[in-house]
């Protein structure tokens, strides 16, 4: 077998077994994720019945309260008394709630913000550079207004400007742009 052809069969196999590795991977992650996800969903039933159990337990303990308070007030002042001091906690602990809300951090990633924010502005100076580079260059080749190859001097210019002035009309003269009133590339008319 030659060098070229056993060179091929490695990169051949080397690229199999990575295929392999990664749909075994894959496998791997899915069957964890299903058994993890199971026990998740039952951990989270048990949770909400749990929670739903200590609602009602809240609410009967609330009830025991009032009976009591029945014992040496009537009725409707029991349950009064219940339901304000219901309210107050609702009210002291919706103001904690809204005190440690302000003070807490703002839920947007700012870390990842902020590397976005870093990356965006380092991709916006290296293309700055670039584009100026690139002018810079363009400048560089690009003949300037005048000169080049095929243009005469500024001295033999200035040496035909009276003849092609001569040449013309009066009336065009003055008609003319100066751009208009140059010689023509290559030579004079």
């Amino acid at each position: 077998m030659a060098l070229g052809e056993r060179l091929v069969a490695s990169v051949t196999d080397i690229r199999d077994r990575g295929q392999r590795l990664a749909r075994l991977n894959a496998e791997l992650f899915k069957s964890e994720l299903k058994q993890k996800g199971g026990k998740a969903g039952a951990a989270a039933g048990l949770f909400a019945a749990a929670g739903v159990v200590a609602v009602y337990a809240v609410g009967f303990a609330l009830a025991t309260v009032a009976v009591a308070l029945a014992l040496v007030l009537p009725l409707w002042a029991a349950l009064l008394i219940v339901t304000a001091a219901l309210i107050l906690l609702a009210v002291i602990l919706g103001l904690v709630g809204r005190s440690l809300a302000r003070q807490m951090e703002k839920p947007a990633p700012q870390e990842a913000q902020a590397e976005a924010k870093k990356t965006a502005d380092l991709l916006k100076s290296h293309l700055r550079e670039a584009k100026s580079g690139m002018r810079a260059k363009l400048a560089a080749l690009r003949p300037a207004p005048g000169t080049g190859p095929n243009a005469p001097s500024s001295a033999a210019w200035t040496e035909t400007a009276p003849e092609v002035w001569d040449t013309m009309p009066s009336d065009a003269a003055s008609t003319l742009s100066p751009e208009a009133s140059r010689p023509p590339q290559g030579g004079t008319t």
